[in-house]
């Protein structure tokens, strides 16, 4: 009986969105090939990207990353807005 070892397969290995921060999903698509663009879900935010989450990866050609080619995906970046997720980062000054 002869077995059959399962093929290789050039699908990428994609991270789970919203299993890491936005800025270690975006690092690990980089290092796989890819130039990364930033779909901002709730408007361009000033919360750093290791606060935020990746909501979807989008590979519009479909095309493997590499160092030979210029293949864009874009990440669905969701921030939080309130003062970067911890309930908000503020002082004040007063005058009287």
């Amino acid at each position: 009986m002869l077995a059959v070892a399962p093929t290789a397969s050039a699908e990428p290995i994609w991270p789970i969105p919203g299993a890491e921060s936005a800025s270690a999903t975006i690092a690990d698509l980089e290092a796989q090939g890819y130039a990364v663009q930033i779909n901002w879900v709730t408007g361009v935010s000033n919360t750093p990207l290791w606060l935020c989450r990746v909501t979807a990866i989008n590979n519009p050609d479909r095309s493997p990353g590499s160092e030979n080619t210029f293949t864009v995906v874009y990440v669905d970046v969701s921030c939080p807005s309130d003062g970067w997720g911890r309930g908000g980062i503020g002082f004040g000054v007063g005058f009287g």
